[in-house]
């Protein structure tokens, strides 16, 4: 495979939220300000005994950190109620995906869909058979993977509880009974529970990890404590089985200030506590009001986060959430989610301030796509510009570009930042306003690819004048 296939693999195969980075360098906004829908993790976090801890252990970075990480493992294990010697570390709970799936998985692994990505791409890196088990609608359909496992040879079966993006909570005993089949059959169960601590109603299945040597729990500590920007997750699994994976296990794969901030993030029980309890008023609040707006049907969840169906609101998934960065708010649109048929987005629950920049974000973004490109009147108050040559397109088609070149800039606004195209006289030409009412004329705003909107602006733009 060559070099610019594998990058195009990563893209098409394992897409997830959290893409700051990215989008700063794509839109000219710095990290902090961009407001972060996409990520679910704990908005409170890290606790500022965590951030103390890292800063303590900046000396340290000048060896190699523990290969045994007997520590964290004893402290973990106290964490979650089971002995130390079934506790695994990785890099992050996706390294332990890729480990398990490459040490003990050998023949086809089932996944219900929809799922979180990174198991396909994992299967598909080791050249691992798959077999997707269609939903009941939107919910994992357990009775058909139960059934695949009984009938035929698998190596691996794997469900989020959550789920992982839909935030459905899976019924213990439809899980206990698919861990049951799944050791007649000698097969692997990985259960993913990254959200179980931001979640209200599941239930945990690592007590079972010392009856079932096929079991495999896997957990978060980046997630609740909110630090995801140092990798460290853990697994819980039967001790003989957590021994064969230490013994060809990557070495150093947690770092110092990685182990420094896990140790002290498990002392903040009282921390969690708390910021649940505000998390899940504010997505009560959160979920109520976006339900109010025109369009938008916000789904029921049992995480930290929650879908909404945009069926009915006129927006494209890829084009509401390229809007939403002219709030500097950036969401999860999951038109690339396997077993999702529908256009969705998926939002976490973030501060309470910030929450409100959403709610306001799409309110406007709604109430907007009515005046948009080709119903498109005059502002009778010409509040955004002084004298302009043509006020065809007082509500760009374009918006928002994201181009400072023609004008163009962010600046703050209640609690958050706007795109604002005060300065940006272009489109107002009449030269260019006709050009433009030429080529989108058969476009509909709300549902049209972003990429294809910009690439019409691109154009036009290097026509001479």
């Amino acid at each position: 495979m060559k070099a610019k296939e594998r990058v195009i693999f990563m893209e098409v195969v394992a897409k997830h939220g959290g893409e700051v980075f990215e989008i700063s360098e794509k839109i000219g906004l710095s990290p902090e300000s961009i407001i972060d829908f996409s990520s679910s993790s704990n908005p409170y976090g890290p606790p500022p005994r965590v951030l103390e801890s890292i800063k303590n252990s900046l000396p340290y970075v000048r060896f190699y950190p523990s290969r045994t990480h007997r520590k964290l493992r004893e402290r973990i294990a106290s964490y979650v109620g089971v002995e130390p010697d079934g506790i695994i570390l990785g890099c992050g709970s996706t390294e332990l995906i890729h480990s398990i799936l490459a040490r003990f998985v050998r023949g086809p692994v089932i996944l219900p869909l929809p799922l979180f990505s990174e198991y396909e791409a994992a299967a598909v890196a080791l050249g691992l058979e798959i077999r997707f088990i269609k939903p009941h609608g939107r919910r994992l359909n357990l009775d058909d993977a139960i059934e695949t496992l009984r009938r035929e040879s698998s190596g691996c079966v794997v469900v989020c509880n959550p789920n992982n993006p839909t935030g459905e909570v899976l019924e213990a005993r439809k899980l206990m009974e698919l861990v049951e089949a799944a050791r007649e059959t000698k097969t692997t169960v990985i259960v993913d529970e990254a959200y179980y601590e931001m979640s209200e109603g599941a239930t945990t299945l690592v007590r079972m990890t010392r009856d079932f040597s096929n079991l495999f729990v896997l957990r978060s500590l980046t997630k609740p404590f909110g630090f995801p920007g140092l990798r460290v997750g853990y697994g819980v699994c039967h001790p003989s089985v957590a021994e064969k994976f230490e013994s060809t296990a990557i070495s150093w794969r947690v770092g110092v200030l990685e182990e420094a901030a896990a140790l002290s993030a498990l002392e903040e029980r009282e921390f969690l506590r708390w910021s649940k309890e505000r998390i899940f008023s504010e997505k009560s609040r959160l979920f109520r009001e976006i339900g109010t707006i025109e369009g938008l049907l916000p789904l029921p969840s049992g995480a930290n986060f929650f879908m909404i169906d945009l069926s009915k609101s006129g927006f494209s998934p890829a084009n509401l959430k390229w809007r939403l960065l002219s709030y500097g708010v950036l969401v999860r649109e999951l038109s690339s989610v396997k077993g999702l048929f529908g256009p969705y987005l998926r939002i976490s629950v973030r501060r309470e301030h910030e929450n409100e920049v959403l709610v306001t974000a799409l309110r406007n973004l709604t109430f907007s796509l009515k005046e948009m490109y080709p119903n498109n009147p005059v502002c009778a108050e010409r509040k955004c510009h002084r004298e302009v040559e043509d006020c065809r397109l007082c509500f760009c088609p374009f918006y928002p570009c994201l181009d400072k070149a023609t004008g163009g800039r962010f600046v703050e606004k209640g609690g958050g930042h706007v795109w604002s195209c005060q300065e940006c006289l272009w489109v107002h030409r009449k030269e260019v306003a006709e050009s433009i009412v030429k080529e989108l004329s058969e476009i509909d705003p709300g549902s049209s690819d972003p990429e294809k909107l910009l690439a019409v602006r691109k154009s036009l733009l290097e026509v001479p004048t």
